[in-house]
């Protein structure tokens, strides 16, 4: 089914939404507020279905007395694999103020790269609605204004109705950079161990925030068992998109313990210009 151009440029603005909703809801958690209070207090977020489809769904859920284990768990759907496992980690360790932080700076992390994303493709937006509008011109010289009203505005008509397929389509070629994936997964394992993430549960989260089959294809022919007890950098050796610089990083951070003046540090270098 094709995506409209409203909707792909909506979808787009998603991460942005979802930081804003952590960051608040971290807020007023850190005011003591109940769940519910703080859900409805922040309002509706109208500028993205999904994010209001979750707000709501999350505000009613907690009004009945439901655990976000609970409700995470009922319609996994609705979240995001990193974003589910933080949630429910957060709720049922007591640390729930601190993943409602690094949800808030994972989604932040996410809208920055979005907006390169549409830094880079409004110009090409723009070039083919204004061809849409000048290429039959020719028609109108000639006399025939009508024909050239059809045809501009079926033009437009048609770029407004399914250019929002290409522009995903180019958003997620654009997002499966190198340095993009790279930068997602560094994020990722930072997140996940600075949460408190069994190891193997961190690795499978990051590898799927990273969204790269060659990586998922590395980690996959490694047991389960073998990730969980050696160290990182050589989980990640020889995995395809991962440069030694990126294992040197690894290594780094498992002897100081300090992920995020390492790993953390290298995700913000292949998030910049």
């Amino acid at each position: 089914m094709a995506l409209t151009l409203p909707a792909a440029l909506s979808s787009l603005e998603i991460p942005r939404h979802r930081a804003e909703l952590y960051r608040m809801w971290r807020a007023g958690s850190h005011a003591g507020l109940a769940h519910s209070r703080v859900l409805e207090a922040m309002g509706a977020f109208g500028g993205s279905p999904v994010v209001e489809a979750e707000r709501r769904f999350l505000l009613e859920g907690t009004r009945r007395g439901r655990t976000l284990a609970d409700l995470v768990r009922e319609r996994p759907d609705r979240f995001a694999p990193f974003e589910a496992a933080l949630l429910v980690l957060g709720e049922e360790t007591g640390g729930l103020e601190e993943c409602l932080g690094l949800l808030a700076d994972h989604f932040a992390a996410e809208h920055r790269m979005m907006l390169r994303v549409k830094r880079r493709l409004t110009y090409p937006l723009v070039e083919l609605l204004a061809a849409s509008v000048i290429a039959p011109i020719p028609l109108a010289v000639a006399g025939h204004v009508g024909a050239y009203l059809l045809t501009a505005g079926g033009a437009v008509a048609l770029c407004f109705a399914a250019g929002g397929s290409i522009l995903a389509a180019a958003a997620r070629r654009y997002a499966r950079q190198p340095r993009f994936v790279r930068a997602r997964l560094a994020r990722a394992l930072t997140i996940g161990i600075r949460a408190g993430l069994p190891l193997t549960q961190t690795v499978e989260l990051a590898v799927a925030a990273a969204d790269e089959p060659a990586i998922a294809a590395h980690i996959a022919a490694i047991p389960a068992r073998t990730v969980a007890t050696q160290p990182l950098p050589k989980t990640f050796a020889g995995c395809p998109l991962i440069p030694r610089e990126m294992t040197a990083a690894m290594e780094v951070a498992e002897a100081s313990g300090d992920y995020e003046g390492t790993l953390l540090k290298l995700a913000l270098l292949y998030e910049g210009p």
